[in-house]
């Protein structure tokens, strides 16, 4: 008896000793991390190109950072008033229609004004006829995240104010082109040769004249 109580203890204890050990070995092995999920690789960003369009515009001149309205075409507004006559209506359209055709286009509409009157006058002004511009663009379904207005007052004349016609040139309404990289800055003179037009179909890129005058807008 005495021989097999030893031996029973001698085997529980084995026993006991064994289930220790595994315990700690399990208790000091360190789990192995899940593996992170691979980065998806980023996006390559579109090249900005410039505004293309099916045809000719009758009234618009596209040019590299601005489309201006072409000689002797006017966005007109009742006089000392933001309200659009009519008249302004189908050049207003064809801005729209490029829009349109092109949907990566954001564009800046900017208001200036002559010297005439009080300076905080003309500014406010110019606000307001700017935004009366972007909101007949943003009825004809053009997004109104790809759109902005502001209104530059009488701060950036591109002609003599002493003349009328001078005067003229200085009121007007201009349609900045907003790109991500290297963004014009607002309320600025954007020169004649600086542009680029393109056409669908075209025979390729078509400077306009140097020295082209911007249309103006009446007040």
């Amino acid at each position: 008896m005495a021989v097999s109580s030893v031996l029973t203890r001698t085997i529980l204890f084995s026993l006991v000793a064994a289930a220790c050990s595994k315990s700690a070995a399990v208790s000091t092995t360190t789990p192995s991390p899940e593996p992170m999920p691979a980065a998806e690789p980023a996006a390559a960003e579109e090249p900005e190109t410039e505004p293309v369009v099916k045809e000719e515009p009758k009234n618009l001149d596209i040019q590299k950072n601005v489309i201006r309205l072409k000689p002797g075409i006017k966005i007109l507004f009742a006089t000392d008033s933001d309200k659009l006559l009519d008249e302004s209506y189908p050049i207003l359209d064809e801005v729209a229609s490029v829009m349109d055709q092109n949907q990566r286009l954001r564009i800046r509409v900017e208001g200036h004004t002559d010297t005439d009157g009080n300076e905080a006058h003309n500014q406010d002004l110019s606000t307001r006829r700017a935004a009366s511009v972007r909101a007949y663009l943003v009825g004809k379904s053009v997004p109104e995240d790809r759109l902005e207005s502001m209104g530059c007052g009488q701060k950036v004349p591109v002609a003599d104010n002493k003349t009328d016609d001078g005067k003229a040139q200085n009121r007007r309404v201009e349609f900045v082109i907003m790109r991500k990289r290297r963004p014009a800055e607002p309320c600025q003179v954007y020169h004649p040769g600086e542009h680029r037009r393109h056409h669908r179909g075209g025979e390729g890129a078509t400077p306009a004249a140097d020295g082209a005058a911007p249309a103006p807008a009446t007040p």
